[in-house]
Order: C-alpha cells, then structure tokens, then sequence
C-alpha cells in the first residue's frame, strides 16, 4: 500500500512538473520554431535562385539557337519548376551541417563549438518528453546555460583546452547520457525509479558544469568589468567636483 501510494506521489510530480512546464524549455521550443522557420526560408530562396537560373539558361538556350518549339517550353517549364519544388524538401547545407555525425554517431570534431551547443540543445529539446518530470529543472537549467555560453564559444580559440573540455562536455557526455537513458525499457524509466533519479542528479551535475563553463568563458570579461568599475568609483569619488557635488 506505501509503495503504491509513493507511485501515485511520484506520477503526480512528473505531471504537474510537466503540465507547469518551464521558462527555458518553452523559451528554447521557440527559437527551435524560428529556426525551423529560417531554414524553409532558405530553401525557398534557394528553389527561387534555381528556377530563375533554368529560366534564365532555356531563354539563353532559345536565342542562341534561333528560338525553340512551344512543345519544348511546354516541358522544360514545368520540368524546372518540379525541380525547384523538389528542392524545398532538401536540407540546406546549414541544417546539414548541423544534422551531420561522425562514425561513431557523434558531432563532426569541426563542428563550431557555437552550432555543437545548438546541436546539444536540440537533442535535450527532442528527448524532453521522455525524461522524468524531477530531472525537467536541470533540463531548463541546461538549456539556459547553453543559450548562455554559444556567442563565447563562437568567440573561444579552438587550441583553448576549454574548448576541449567545453566539446567533450557538450559534444559528448550530454547526448551520451540522454540517449543511454532513453535506450533503457519503459519500466525502469518510471516516475520514481531508479534510472529516473539517477539521471536527474546527473543532469544536475551538466548544469552545474556548464554554469562553470559560462564563469570560465566570462573571466576576460569579468576581469574588464571589474577594472571599469574600480576606475569609476576611485575617480568619481574621490574628484567630488566630476561627481556633482
């Protein structure tokens, strides 16, 4: 009866975690739609270019050759529109880059550090719904942290050994330990289990690691920050003159 009633305890937590959802998780579902967004546009761009290039080739075709029959255009026409069509079902090269994986199912080591934090993003954002509703904070903690950290990892060095830490963290480990997760049978993936712990403290433990990647990537800027604001605070305080009084 206890354990039964610790069962329906825990089933209730994950629903309401699920149900009240999160700021990051939403906020992160968003720019997954913009970018879903962006990437039609590019394709649509892209079959406009192409279209307007088949166009451009058949008119080119026509002139130099001293015109060409109707029933040529009646086929060449739709011809290059279907293939323009055809493109708009083709990833980009971006999204390809993105999707791309090494031999062993992981990120390209090329992969900018910026698009690997993306990457990660994207996976946790696919995976959301089958982790159990105690780990969704450190879900959201992770996800606001990696939003945080890609314009310094676009600005990091790649010889940078955090790079390396950074990549191995977020490149690896991550997805490791989400897709390992999602591989176990439903049962020991149930509201309360022991799986189902685990991997919360262990998502736990990314977060707090990527809160140290972000205070590692801000020291430079930290260290500015702090040099600025001891020089207003001696100058001005110290001249009450420039300080108004």
């Amino acid at each position: 009866m206890a354990f039964e009633l610790e069962r329906v305890l825990y089933e209730t937590e994950d629903f309401l975690r699920r149900a009240i959802g999160s700021p990051s998780l939403r906020a992160a579902r968003k720019r997954r739609f913009r970018r879903k967004l962006e990437e039609y546009g590019r394709r649509a761009r892209r079959s406009a270019f192409v279209l307007v290039g088949l166009i451009a080739l058949l008119l080119a075709v026509s002139i130099y050759m001293g015109g060409i029959g109707f029933f040529a255009w009646l086929v060449a026409v739709p011809t290059a529109m279907a293939f323009a069509l055809l493109l708009m079902f083709q990833p980009t090269r971006h999204h390809r880059r993105l999707e791309a994986e090494a031999p062993g199912g992981e990120a390209p080591p090329d992969l900018p550090l910026a698009d690997l934090a993306l990457r990660a993003e994207e996976g946790l954002l696919d995976g959301c719904d089958a982790l159990p509703g105690r780990a969704l904070a450190a879900a959201d903690a992770i996800v606001a942290r990696l939003r945080e950290l890609q314009p310094h990892l676009a600005a990091l060095d790649p010889a940078d050994p955090l790079a390396g830490d950074a990549r191995r963290l977020i490149g690896q480990h991550l997805p490791r330990l989400v897709e390992s997760y999602l591989q176990l049978p439903r049962d020991a993936r149930a509201p309360g289990s022991e799986s189902s712990r685990r991997v919360a403290e262990s998502l736990d433990i990314v977060a707090a690691e990527l809160g140290n990647l972000r205070d590692s990537c801000c020291r430079d800027s930290q260290a500015d920050f702090d040099t600025q604001s001891r020089f207003i605070e001696t100058r001005y305080r110290e001249d009450k003159r420039l300080g108004g009084e």
